[in-house]
């Protein structure tokens, strides 16, 4: 290692800081961009749903003046309460970005701070899109060094929740222009308030733990620039940060290789609103659907090989409402044999979490442990009730870093989130928009487009 187990968190602030948007290579800021792109659409997708509205009209009565864009709900609140409804709208369906090997949910905490200040503070599109992309590494760094091993770190742990607000606060600190000494501030201020546990998955919670990053971030940001001080080392200090979220951090991957090796890289996006790790079970369910012209009421049996994630956080049988479903392999494959399917329709309480048929279908569905496969990676065994048998195995499922969702896909994702909840005309408005952020002189354009 070429620097010292001191220097962690004055290391990561000076990189904040002082990294040219010109170092960032062409590829890492098309993927920063991809991000944005993904995440806004997610965002304006979830913007309406029942629970969205519930922690809207819960808050709101606390909220301040009108500063920032509350996505597709036609008003503005402060920048505290945008930025919570707006990220906790991003993940509602948990169709959000996942980092390849930290399953940490990068970007609707960075992209719901920084979005939220630049109706603030006038700020480029640029430059926004610069400090988006600084904001998503750390975050991504800070739960690899954490969560990956050779790090030592607990499954407990929900880690958008405990990471967020530090991917938050270096966004919303470049922006504000702060110094090393105050982003250090800065940084001890947002990850002194890092929580979140897995054991609310399946609850409304769930997706307010990501949430809670965006205006802690930038509550944060802005305290540091006015002052307000907190231990300059955080993350390594005595009984800091590493000390509490894990066993033994991974310093290399934390804060090794600044400016030439970029975890961003590793941002992948879903083609279906659930876990990350159910992903290649949907691939492989609906690939043996197409391509055995299958007999729904001919299924006797479905064998599902699960990764270590996939059978820790998805093995969940008969879910009793749509937050339930999200991380549940059961209802997914039903879903994918009996309609199809996998879609947000698909994971509706009462028309599909409740179907009988998709209920029923479940039973048929066992799910066991494979050690040795990867979290986009299954083998499914079909049998059917006259003993045939069908398989198929996937290396590397649709979003996957190795088999990535093209511009055209998230573009076609984007427009089957935005148009249900906007209409036809905004939606093609707000791809433009968003696809050119960077030619944007005032960034707060495109929030104020998707009111």
């Amino acid at each position: 290692m070429a620097f010292g187990e001191s220097e962690i968190t004055a290391r990561l602030a000076a990189y904040a800081v002082s990294a040219a948007a010109g170092e960032l290579p062409a590829r890492v800021r098309h993927e920063a961009l991809r991000s944005l792109f993904n995440i806004v659409g997610c965002t304006i997708g979830g913007a309406r749903h029942e629970i969205v509205d519930r922690a809207d009209k819960i808050l709101a009565a606390f909220a301040g003046p009108q500063q920032a864009t509350l996505y597709a709900r036609g008003r503005k609140a402060d920048v505290l309460h945008a930025a919570l409804i707006n990220a906790f709208a991003s993940s509602i369906y948990s169709f959000d970005d996942t980092h390849a090997q930290a399953v940490v949910h990068p970007s609707g905490p960075v992209a719901a701070a920084v979005l939220a200040l630049a109706e603030l503070r006038a700020v480029s599109g640029e430059d926004l899109l610069t400090a988006f992309a600084l904001g998503v590494e750390l975050e991504c760094r800070l739960c690899k060094g954490i969560s990956v091993p050779p790090a030592k770190g607990s499954m407990a742990w929900s880690g958008t929740g405990i990471t967020g607000g530090f991917g938050a606060v270096a966004a919303v600190g470049r922006l504000l222009k702060l110094n090393t000494e105050q982003m250090r501030w800065a940084m001890g201020i947002a990850l002194s308030q890092a929580s979140g546990f897995r054991a609310m998955h399946g609850s409304m919670q769930a997706s307010m733990m990501p949430a809670q990053g965006a205006p802690v971030g930038l509550r944060a940001a802005i305290m540091a620039e006015r002052g307000f001080t907190a231990s300059p080392v955080a993350l390594e200090g005595k009984y800091g940060y590493l000390t509490v979220f894990c066993e033994t951090p991974d310093l290399d991957a934390l804060a090794g290789d600044l400016g030439s090796r970029f975890e961003l890289l590793s941002n992948t996006y879903k083609a279906y609103p659930c876990g990350i790790v159910i992903q290649p079970i949907i691939d492989a369910c609906l690939q043996l659907r197409r391509e055995n012209a299958i007999v729904v009421d001919a299924i006797a049996r479905v064998d599902i090989q699960g990764s270590p994630g996939t059978m820790a956080l998805c093995n969940n049988r008969n879910p009793k409402d749509e937050l339930q479903a999200h991380v549940s392999l059961h209802h997914w494959v039903a879903v994918a044999f009996v309609r199809g399917t996998a879609r947000i329709a698909d994971m509706d309480t009462e028309t599909a979490v409740r179907d009988p048929v998709l209920m029923a279908f479940q039973d048929k569905v066992e799910a066991v442990l494979n050690p040795a496969l990867a979290s986009d990676a299954t083998a499914v065994t079909l049998t059917m009730r006259d003993g045939t048998e069908y398989r198929c195995a996937i290396d590397h499922c649709i979003g996957s870093a190795t088999n990535p969702m093209t511009d055209a896909d998230l573009e076609r994702k984007f427009v089957d989130m935005a148009e249900p909840i906007v209409g036809a005309v905004r939606t093609t408005e707000l791809v433009g928009k968003t696809w050119g952020i960077g030619a944007l002189a005032d960034a707060g354009e495109l929030s104020r487009a998707s009111a």
